[in-house]
């Protein structure tokens, strides 16, 4: 076990995160375009996907063990005897709820948590705490991106919430370029922070 498997879903949100951000900055350059509007709420609905997969496959290799954190703990596989390989986690996961068939929420960190408690993750602990940091930008882009996927009237409630959102009656994707009193336009501040949750989450 040279390398952590943790590596490979580490390495794919940085990745994907990057270009993410790269494609945002470009559109911004060029607000008078419709399709820098649309570039950008797709950006930002993709950022927030990528996250739920991160928490999803996290997860998986955590309760699969077989491998170490980055801060060099062994895992070993979880408690529950039906866990034999990657692909039988999700299933045993599904088994534990007494209603639902479907995979929970992963970008939700409540859900997230909940999905490692009843799957036993040996890691539960450090994972736990990072995941549901209260420095965590995941509520603040689902909001949003719930805005620009759905622009129902709860989810424009939220948006404003927000404070990024002066108004919904003009493109108000732009704003996310903005700088923050850390130095960091608003999208880099939220996938640096995600970057530094996700390393934190396995450790």
């Amino acid at each position: 076990m040279a390398e952590s498997s943790f590596n490979v879903p580490l390495r794919r949100l940085r990745s994907e995160t990057e270009w993410l951000r790269g494609e945002f900055a470009r559109a911004t350059s060029e607000p008078h375009l419709r399709s820098s509007q649309l570039t950008c709420e797709m950006a930002v609905i993709r950022l927030y996907d990528s996250w739920a997969r991160f928490c999803r496959e996290a997860v998986i290799i955590s309760a699969y063990g077989k491998t170490k954190t980055l801060g060099g703990t062994h895992l070993v596989s979880s408690s529950l005897p039906a866990i034999t390989n990657k692909s039988s986690v999700i299933p045993v996961l599904i088994s534990t709820f007494r209603k639902s068939v479907y995979e929970p929420d992963w970008d939700r960190a409540d859900k997230c948590i909940d999905a490692g408690r009843r799957l036993a993750i040996r890691n539960l602990s450090t994972f736990s705490s990072a995941i549901g940091a209260t420095n965590s930008p995941a509520n603040e882009i689902r909001h949003v991106r719930n805005f620009y996927a759905h622009r129902r009237q709860g989810s424009c409630a939220n948006a404003l919430a927000t404070n990024y959102f002066p108004s919904l009656r003009r493109p108000i994707v732009f704003r996310l370029n903005d700088y923050t009193a850390g130095g960091d336009t608003v999208i880099e501040s939220w996938v640096n922070r995600l970057l530094a949750i996700a390393v934190a989450a396995v450790q």
